[in-house]
């Protein structure tokens, strides 16, 4: 097989680990609701990718070595997204929401009366 077929083959492996570390990073965004998923992008897809590789490189060969080393990213993208969701949960815990005291309805100041607010001719 020539260089730029195995370049080809390479290439097409990451991208497919790289789209099965999707899938576990979108569970964890939409459970999230968003909150650090950004930054977590990365790193699962990163993870994915390591863990896809292990499998050609312990000796895992062929069709059955391929669908191992689906099966390992999907698992390892699995946990990054999982430990990297407590983890954003936590960091964002233990920060406070707001410095500033919630305005309650009653300390609000009147709203103006209506013929203020019409146009005057």
């Amino acid at each position: 097989m020539i260089l730029e077929a195995r370049i080809g083959f390479i290439i097409v492996f990451l991208l497919v680990w790289s789209i099965i570390g999707l899938i576990p990073w979108t569970v964890a965004a939409i459970a999230s609701r968003g909150r650090g998923s950004l930054l977590l992008l990365p790193i699962v897809i990163l993870t994915a990718i390591v863990a896809g590789t292990v499998v050609p490189i312990t000796g895992a060969k062929g069709l059955t070595g391929f669908w191992i080393s689906l099966i390992t990213a999907l698992i390892g993208a699995i946990i990054a997204a999982t430990a990297g969701a407590a983890l954003v949960r936590r960091l964002h815990a233990s920060q406070p929401i707001s410095s500033k005291p919630a305005v309650r309805p009653e300390h609000r100041a009147d709203p103006p009366p209506n013929d203020e607010l019409s146009p005057k001719p």
